[in-house]
C-alpha cells in the first residue's frame, strides 16, 4: 500500500505545479508523505495541513522534521469542514484520498475556495480502495468532485485518470478564478 500511495502523491504534487516561495496547503496530510516529497525537490515552500488525526500528526512531525526548516511546516488536527481559514492565504492546495472522508465536502470546498488566493489551484487526487472499487467507481467520484467544486465557486476544471495499482486513479484540478 505504501508505493501505491507514494505513487499518488507524487501524482498528485506534478499537478500543483509548485515554485519556490508558494503558500502550500494540505488536506489529510496522513504520515506526511507528500509535504516530505515536497520538501525534497523544494526549498522555499510553505506548508500547512489539516488532518483529523492526531496520531497521524505526529507520524508527519516525525518524517518531516529534519527536511524543514523553522516555521516552514505547520501542522494542524482539524477538520476542513469544520475550520474557517485566513482568506486569500495559499497559492496551492492539494488533497490525496480525503475527499470522501469528509463529513461535508461542499462546506470543506468552500473553505477551501476561501481560503485561495485568485488564480490559486485546488487538486483533489483520489483513488477507491473500497471492496468492489473499480474504474467506474472512480469516474463517479470525479464526476463528483467535479460538481461539488462548480458548487463551491471553482472553475478551469480538468479531469485526469491513471492507473495506478490496484485501481484507476483521478486528478481533479481547479482554479479559483482571478477575480469574483
Amino acid at each position: 500500500m505504501a508505493n501505491e500511495n507514494k505513487a499518488l502523491n507524487q501524482w498528485a504534487i506534478r499537478h500543483l505545479d509548485l515554485t519556490d516561495g508558494e503558500n502550500i496547503l494540505e488536506i489529510g496530510y496522513g504520515p506526511g508523505y507528500s509535504i516530505k516529497h515536497m520538501l525534497k525537490h523544494y526549498q522555499d515552500l510553505h506548508i500547512d495541513g489539516l488532518d483529523a488525526s492526531s496520531t497521524m500528526q505526529e507520524q508527519a512531525q516525525s518524517r518531516v522534521s529534519k527536511r524543514a526548516k523553522d516555521k516552514q511546516v505547520r501542522l494542524y488536527v482539524r477538520k476542513i469542514e469544520k475550520t474557517r481559514l485566513p482568506g486569500e492565504q495559499y497559492d496551492k492546495v492539494l488533497s490525496v484520498n480525503h475527499f470522501t472522508i469528509w463529513d461535508d465536502p461542499k462546506t470543506g470546498l468552500l473553505n477551501l475556495y476561501h481560503t485561495l488566493k485568485p488564480g490559486g489551484t485546488l487538486v483533489i487526487v483520489m483513488q477507491p480502495r473500497e471492496k468492489g472499487a473499480d474504474a467506474n467507481r472512480t469516474k463517479e467520484m470525479g464526476e463528483n468532485i467535479l460538481n461539488d467544486l462548480q458548487f463551491a465557486g471553482f472553475d478551469e476544471f480538468s479531469i485526469e485518470y491513471e492507473e495506478i495499482r490496484p485501481t484507476l486513479a483521478v486528478c481533479v484540478t481547479a482554479k479559483k478564478p482571478r477575480s469574483d
